[in-house]
């Protein structure tokens, strides 16, 4: 395995590291919505029960943009280390 391979199986796996955060982060935000439907639930008023749960949403919401990246970055990670890995072997 030359230096070429080398980097792109470390980049490869960071890209499957990255993957696995986002599917991590995309778990936990779904557990905190269910959380909060929970414990907004019973809340008997509809306006005060939509502006609490509107609110708390939009703080488990912030990480949208993170968890997104994470698997955007981690297939853009996985298809370069793998180029780079399949074009970086050595010619015969």
């Amino acid at each position: 395995m030359n230096t070429k391979q080398a980097i792109g199986l470390i980049v490869l796996l960071a890209g499957v590291t990255a993957l696995c955060f986002g599917f991590y982060g995309r778990s936990r935000m779904s557990s905190a919505r269910r959380d909060i439907d929970t414990a907004t639930g019973f809340i008997p008023e509809n306006r005060v029960k939509g502006a609490v749960s509107g609110a708390l949403h939009g703080e488990v919401d912030k990480y949208k943009g993170q968890v997104t990246a994470l698997f955007v970055g981690g297939v853009i990670l996985i298809i370069g280390g793998g180029a780079l890995m399949y074009f970086g072997r050595k010619k015969r």
